[in-house]
């Protein structure tokens, strides 16, 4: 009994949060209907306009990473529900092929990426 009121004291047990139900009512409070699934992988998180399907990895360094990930594909939905799920990818695939032909990284130069990550930090705000 000693040993589990010293750990029960110490730092060592912590919360742990519940990433899908937390996703999940975060894309509700944005009016969007994506589903939340947790996949490995070596992305943070990924929304996939087909499916309209966001997935997230199992765990994360910190919560604000995780909320600043589900932020950043919350906006990718809601830019693919503005636009239509085909216009949105015809778009965004466009958007990664100038940044290619320009020389930079498809990804991290995609204009839809920055507008993202925009989103993202200007929310976090409301979280954290």
């Amino acid at each position: 009994m000693g040993k589990f009121k010293k750990m029960m004291n110490s730092s060592l047990l912590l919360e742990r949060i519940d990433y899908i139900d937390t996703a999940k009512q975060l894309i509700k409070k944005y009016n969007l209907r994506s589903k939340v699934k947790i996949t490995s992988g070596k992305n943070a998180g990924e929304y996939i306009p087909e499916t309209d399907t966001i997935t997230i990895r199992p765990s994360y360094s910190s919560i604000k990473e995780f909320y600043i990930t589900i932020l950043h594909e919350i906006q990718h939905a809601k830019d693919a529900y503005r636009l239509g799920k085909v216009k949105f990818m015809k778009k965004y695939t466009q958007a990664g092929t100038m940044a290619a032909y320009d020389g930079l990284d498809p990804h991290d130069n995609n204009k839809w990426e920055k507008r993202a990550d925009k989103f993202a930090d200007r929310e976090i705000r409301k979280y954290i």
